[in-house]
């Protein structure tokens, strides 16, 4: 397995794969147009981190986030909101009442920045191909973050997941030193844990296997 940069000619297949990894999600439901666009936004921004697992030539997993997440949706939207739209237009025909809605949430959406922690990085995705699931590739792929994070100078790491239905990745966070700061509700009604991990404590230090 290699661990790299992601790169332009990558995010057909990261897309591909974040549909597989999360299948009923609001961002999967928008299609791979959307997701594509999204994910082009980690690339091209200064602050963005994306990294891919590579085996065989093919993309086994993904993590990708922000150093300055509300800097980056900011201007993520600024300069992609057309492309977006254009993008989301299917989902919304098929279903706009839902659909729209969630859409009024992501233009106003900052990264959930936490409110006791002035800085930190945001790990906005992490995913993982159904036949890579075990083999490591998860563990690998947030040390590898994590290292990136602390070599731009940054000091601590987090992310928001799901509180039910969700013990394996509970779990696997927890696992990898990552504690949970709060509890809240997204978009009214959808509960979340954030979690968050100070890098200068753990040493980043990630190395068990998932």
């Amino acid at each position: 397995m290699r661990l790299e940069a992601a790169g332009a000619q990558d995010l057909e297949e990261v897309a591909d794969l974040h549909l597989e990894a999360f299948p009923g999600f609001f961002l999967s439901s928008l299609g791979k147009g959307f997701l594509m666009e999204l994910y082009s936004g980690f690339l091209s921004h200064p602050s963005g981190i994306f990294i891919v697992a590579r085996q065989r030539g093919r993309i086994r997993g993904f993590a990708a986030g922000t150093t300055e997440p509300a800097k980056f949706f900011r201007e993520l939207r600024r300069q992609r909101v057309a492309a977006f739209l254009v993008k989301a237009l299917p989902a919304v025909v098929r279903n706009p009442l839902p659909v729209c809605r969630k859409l009024l949430y992501a233009a106003r959406y900052r990264g959930e920045v936490p409110t006791r922690v002035s800085t930190g990085a945001l790990l906005s995705s992490i995913g993982i191909a159904k036949t890579a699931m075990g083999t490591g590739v998860a563990s690998a792929l947030i040390s590898a973050f994590e290292k990136e994070v602390l070599k731009r100078g940054m000091a601590s790491v987090y992310l928001t997941t799901d509180v039910h239905d969700n013990a394996r990745v509970n779990a696997f966070y927890a696992k990898h030193g990552y504690e949970i700061l709060d509890r809240f509700q997204q978009s009214g009604r959808r509960d979340m844990y954030r979690y968050r991990k100070n890098l200068t404590e753990s040493g980043s230090q990630s190395e068990s296997s998932s």
